[in-house]
């Protein structure tokens, strides 16, 4: 006779189907892939302001190459605003000018994403006079697709953006330069900001006639 306890026999415990076991852990799997190629490879931002028009539109939604710059894992807690410690991967390349960057606001504001077109790299001189845009003496002529101001773009500089050292640092300008909040505002970019390189508009949404079937697929420049 088998005994018993004084409760009486022990409930056998419910085992897991096999295809529920499976499925579960193929889902975990693929939670866990997801959010590491969120995190270290590409992410996806939604373009809130005009200060890049006409290269990227209020309404756009952009993927963000995070891989090319040395990844990193985010600065801040979502919705929070928490700070958060930061790890950084290797870098195998870094930004070069003329690239439409993706970084964290400057300290002091809050805490959100930009995405501005990086001009000045350490060393340059950068000034802007009648509208036109100088680095180190050369002109550097508005992207095709920048939108042509509507008044007089202030003129501004020469500023000098410091030489490489312990924390390097980038100049960066809206496309549209008389409506933009940029490093003329609140300074230089600390290369430990920058999230990635705007790479592609995957989808575009006009709040006023609906979605722009024309954007989506368009390579950023």
């Amino acid at each position: 006779m088998k005994k018993t306890t004084a409760g009486g026999p022990r409930p056998r415990r419910a085992r897991i189907p096999g295809r529920l076991r499976d499925a579960a852990e193929i889902f975990g799997m693929t939670v866990a892939l997801a959010l590491a190629v969120k995190t270290f490879v590409v992410d996806a931002v939604h373009v809130p302001s005009a200060s890049m028009e006409n290269t990227l539109m209020v309404g756009d939604f952009v993927l963000v190459n995070k891989f090319v710059y040395g990844a990193s894992t985010p600065r801040f807690l979502p919705l929070a605003g928490s700070r958060l410690p930061v790890l950084r991967l290797p870098a195998p390349g870094s930004p070069h000018r003329g690239d439409v960057i993706v970084f964290y606001a400057p300290e002091g504001t809050p805490p959100r994403l930009y995405v501005k077109r990086l001009v000045g790299l350490p060393g340059d001189t950068v000034v802007l006079r009648g509208g036109t845009l100088l680095v180190n003496g050369q002109e550097i002529p508005s992207p095709p697709s920048a939108k042509p101001p509507r008044t007089p773009v202030p003129d501004f500089g020469p500023v000098v953006v410091p030489p490489a050292g312990e924390t390097i640092l980038y100049f960066v300008l809206g496309d549209n330069r008389d409506d933009s909040l940029d490093s003329r505002a609140w300074g230089f970019v600390p290369s430990d900001r920058v999230v990635g390189r705007a790479m592609m508009i995957y989808w575009s949404v006009d709040s006023r006639t609906g979605i722009r079937w024309g954007r989506p697929g368009t390579v950023v420049r």
